[in-house]
């Protein structure tokens, strides 16, 4: 029971806190709903209580600020919290809380490129980063962090990255060098026309340097190399990248239940991590592993890869798990060939690796550098016409080292006549839940990449077919096919109608939310089972201290948990209504530890 009051006097301070930012203007906007159907919440909290909901094109009154919430009062004379994302504003604004529309620019003392975030602290992800002096729109002012508008996006940058003086542009201008970047670390496309309905004529990866021709707002166009083509300015840098070159382990020999940590140099590169044991089994991700006793008798490393500002990528020594268990015989890589030397567009091409047994991530290149697919197989495009191609592999798991295949010779055009893609077209128009569409492509016999799509623009899946999720409920959907092999252009189909419920969905509301153990130990996972069934819910597991340790239907407890009671945070979404918490375990213990008697 002392527990309890005191979780709930830690909440009430927080969220006397949280609102205190309202109390410094008197009079706010007037907005409208956007987005669909928004709920109105008794806090400014994700978890809230939910008072009611109102679809777009509701009028509310704004009378104060939280964050990334505002304090309103809806038409039927309800007042609560609502996000400020689905909100327009439409009346004039007092009050410096919410100084909308002031124009600023970003600026950084080390000339680097600033991240926008989701949300006002940097534990929230990244959605984009900009070089300095990228014009910026201040949405909402704060000491520390400011609600900012940047070519259409909206999200959180520190404040002490703003600035109102433009002080030089870190945006390329025509005929300078400028970087590839991308925030997920993940090969940005070069299109032939400044928008994402043109075709891909290339793919690079971050920190490939380009020339930029004509610089523009959303699209610029750029040359590597030889080709030219547009990207989106948002994925172009001036800063040049940091380039990772060796990762170290804290430790070469570890027992079950100790930590063992990676250190990057150099040091500050963005990067991600990825674990590995000797048979190849992924371990998991993070800047540190606890060892579990399943990993006895093996060998541990940890491969990273640099992301957004970062390049390349860097593999461990091994750490050895002290305990019984068995370790796999080992290789090295001494060749890796392609199954035709004489490719032609349309081929599938086959990368073969020795000896026998071995295990490598295959990377397909062009002979101008270009990055053309990953894997064991790779057909071979329109746009790799005149090219030579080769592969690279690198040994994976219990396989060493990396190796280059030769060249292959030029690609040649395709022995089979070319097709243009006139259209493309979806099986039914009126999609209900559970149901699974297919498209048909015009002409007969074309041959296409296949990405399904939500009217609001983000994807739902891809290939020829796709079964109607739940989560698209009340959205249309519409495909964009760009041909492959022999088949040339692109072409989106029409929107169907809005999906649709079907007979067997019925709604569910969350009970309770049991976790598997109450007495919690380090390396230990513990499960969450939500009442009813069946019910989908976002899942957010919780310490004591409100630090967010993960999201799920599990947690692996950690060293740094141990004195920590522990909860998860449910709410129900798509077919599921309500939210619970569940009870707050022990504080974590120490390692479990298996004794044996030895009979002294």
């Amino acid at each position: 029971m002392k527990r309890l009051m005191a979780m709930l006097l830690t909440l009430a301070l927080v969220f006397s806190v949280m609102a205190a930012p309202a109390a410094r203007a008197a009079t706010y906007a007037t907005a409208t709903v956007k987005g669909g159907w928004l709920r109105l919440r008794a806090e400014p909290s994700l978890w809230a209580e939910t008072i009611s909901a109102y679809y777009t094109g509701t009028n509310v009154t704004i009378l104060g600020g939280s964050g990334q919430w505002y304090h309103v009062s809806t038409p039927d004379g309800k007042t609560g919290y609502m996000h400020s994302d689905y909100l327009t504003i439409t009346g004039s604004i007092t009050g410096g809380q919410l100084d909308e529309n002031t124009q600023a620019y970003v600026t950084s003392g080390n000339g680097k490129s600033v991240r926008m975030r989701t949300g006002p602290s940097k534990s929230y992800s990244t959605i984009a980063s900009y070089p300095v002096g990228t014009p910026v729109t201040i949405l909402i002012s704060g000491d520390d962090w400011c609600k900012v508008r940047i070519n259409g996006r909206t999200g959180y940058m520190m404040t002490e990255f703003l600035t109102t003086t433009n002080t030089g542009s870190g945006s390329a201008t025509t005929g300078t060098t400028a970087y590839v970047t991308s925030a997920n670390g993940l090969s940005v496309n070069l299109r032939s026309g400044a928008s994402k309905l043109y075709g891909a004529i290339a793919s690079y990866a971050v920190g490939t340097k380009v020339t930029v021709l004509e610089w523009g707002k959303t699209w610029s166009k750029i040359r590597v190399n030889n080709v030219t083509g547009y990207m989106m300015t948002e994925f172009l840098t001036t800063t040049a990248p940091s380039v990772v070159t060796s990762v170290v382990l804290s430790d070469s020999s570890v027992w079950p239940g100790e930590t063992l940590y990676a250190t990057v140099v150099p040091s500050g590169a963005s990067v991600t991590y990825e674990w590995l044991n000797d048979k190849g089994t992924r371990l998991g991700t993070g800047s540190s592993y606890t060892v579990k006793s399943s990993d006895a008798g093996r060998r541990i490393r940890v491969r990273v890869t640099g992301m957004g500002a970062s390049t390349g990528t860097a593999t461990s020594g091994w750490a050895t798990v002290q305990g019984d268990g068995y370790v796999s015989t080992h290789y090295t890589l001494t060749g890796v060939t392609i199954s035709d030397t004489t490719p032609a567009v349309g081929q599938t091409l086959t990368a073969a690796i020795l000896p026998v047994g071995a295990t490598a991530n295959v990377t397909w290149f062009r002979d101008d550098g270009v990055y053309v697919a990953s894997g064991s197989t790779y057909t071979v495009h329109a746009t790799d016409e005149g090219r030579r191609l080769y592969v690279r592999a690198e040994g994976t798991g219990s396989t060493y080292g990396s190796v280059t295949s030769s060249y292959t010779a030029a690609v040649t055009a395709s022995t089979s006549a070319s097709l243009t893609l006139r259209s493309v077209t979806i099986s039914d128009t009126t999609p209900t839940v559970g149901q699974t569409l297919t498209v048909s492509l015009n002409p007969a016999g074309a041959t296409a990449s296949i990405t399904w799509y939500r009217a609001n623009g983000s994807v739902a899946g891809t290939g020829s077919s796709y079964t109607v999720q739940q989560t698209d409920l009340g959205s249309s959907l519409y495909v964009y096919a760009v041909g492959t092999g022999s088949t040339k252009g692109s072409a989106v189909s029409g929107v169907t109608g809005k999906v649709q419920g079907n007979a067997a969905s019925t709604a569910k509301r969350i009970n309770t939310a049991t976790l598997s153990d109450m007495t919690p130990s380090v390396g230990q996972t513990i499960t969450v089972s939500v009442d009813p069934a069946g019910a989908t819910a976002l899942i957010t597991w919780f310490r004591d201290d409100d630090v967010i340790l993960g999201y799920g239907a599990s947690y692996t407890v950690e060293a740094s948990d141990i004195g920590h009671t522990m909860y998860v945070w449910v709410e129900g979404y798509g077919d599921t209504t309500g939210s619970c918490t569940s009870a707050i375990t022990g504080p974590v213990g120490g390692y479990v530890t298996t004794f044996t008697d030895l009979g002294w």
